[in-house]
């Protein structure tokens, strides 16, 4: 062969190598939107709405954010919400229809309006306060006081254990929605109170103080934080449930016990009314019980009395309000 056919050949086969790139790219293109039109469809649908004003929040602009199972009528979580002077969602109030929670925890629309305006009269002008993300909007957007904390990641979205599956999907659209608005430096901060939460009290204290850079402090937790902490950090804390029905909560109490001793749990657990049930939350492994969120919490390893670094200020069913003293 010619030096000239040689080159030829050595050109063609390139060009068909190329184009071989080429088709296998398309292929490639072709069988991604192929396989995104065979994925399964979420288990849910989410519409918002505009929603009537309410006396409790007069002059506030409110919308319905309503959750169904795909291709169901019903209704199975909703909540109120609205929206700060930026594009993050400030959810107010939210009511399951199952038994586990859908992206939050049960929220009374009357019971947060009364925390919230505990915090304007507990919580100076120039105090802040630490909260999980949807909490720290609240403060900022109703009690008008400065809540620094937020998340792009609107981390400890709960996801209820038939949609496992879908976790993934679930959490990257969710968060797309309520995470819209926060900053990138909003996480890390995020970031820093998670941290403090899973440390023994006297170094969570230290690291809270530090996130308020010497401002006086107040730290606003509920009961639900708990899980969300577990669902952002499940290899650092560990809970669960279970329910008991019983008329009264004594008698709930009583074979709540009863059930504790014969499965061997050895962490702190906390109850919490349910209408004609009683649920226990209770951490599955002894160490756990001695983290400071777990401290903060009315676990039965726990006694705000005890604190040293904190001092009990407002406590209204599931949420409780502390003020972070000074250092010794």
């Amino acid at each position: 062969m010619s030096e000239a056919g040689a080159l030829t050949g050595h050109w063609s086969a390139r060009l068909l190598g190329g184009g071989a790139l080429v088709v296998l790219g398309a292929a490639m293109a072709a069988w991604a939107a192929w396989s995104a039109l065979q994925a399964p469809p979420a288990p849910y649908e989410q519409s918002i709405a505009p929603a009537a004003a309410l006396g409790d929040l007069p002059g506030t602009t409110l919308e319905r954010v309503e959750v169904r199972a795909t291709g169901e009528k019903r209704v199975i979580a909703a909540g109120l919400v609205t929206h700060d002077g930026g594009r993050r969602v400030v959810p107010l109030s939210w009511s399951n229809d199952v038994t586990e929670p859908v992206f939050f925890a049960d929220l009374n629309l009357a019971d947060s309006v009364r925390v919230l305006a505990a915090i304007r009269e507990h919580v100076g002008l120039d105090a802040i306060v630490l909260a999980w993300w949807d909490m720290s909007r609240r403060i900022r957007a109703v009690a008008a006081r400065k809540a620094p904390l937020d998340d792009p990641l609107a981390r400890g979205l709960l996801i209820p254990a038939a949609w496992s599956g879908e976790a993934g999907r679930i959490l990257q659209r969710q968060q797309a929605f309520w995470g819209a608005g926060a900053v990138e430096e909003d996480a890390e901060a995020f970031e820093l109170f998670l941290d403090a939460l899973l440390m023994d009290e006297a170094h969570g204290a230290a690291a809270l103080r530090a996130i308020a850079k010497g401002k006086e402090t107040y730290i606003v937790l509920r009961l639900a934080d708990v899980w969300r902490l577990a669902a952002t950090r499940p290899s650092f804390l560990q809970i669960a449930y279970k329910d008991f029905a019983a008329a009264d909560v004594h008698g709930a109490m009583k074979a709540a016990r009863l059930w504790l001793q014969e499965n061997g749990v050895v962490g702190g657990y906390a109850v919490e009314p349910r209408g004609a049930a009683t649920r226990l939350h209770y951490l599955t492994r002894a160490q756990d019980s001695q983290i400071l969120l777990a401290r903060l919490l009315p676990f039965s390893t726990s006694n705000p009395l005890t604190l040293e670094n904190f001092e009990l200020v407002y406590q209204h069913k599931d949420c409780w309000i502390y003020r972070l003293k000074p250092p010794p």
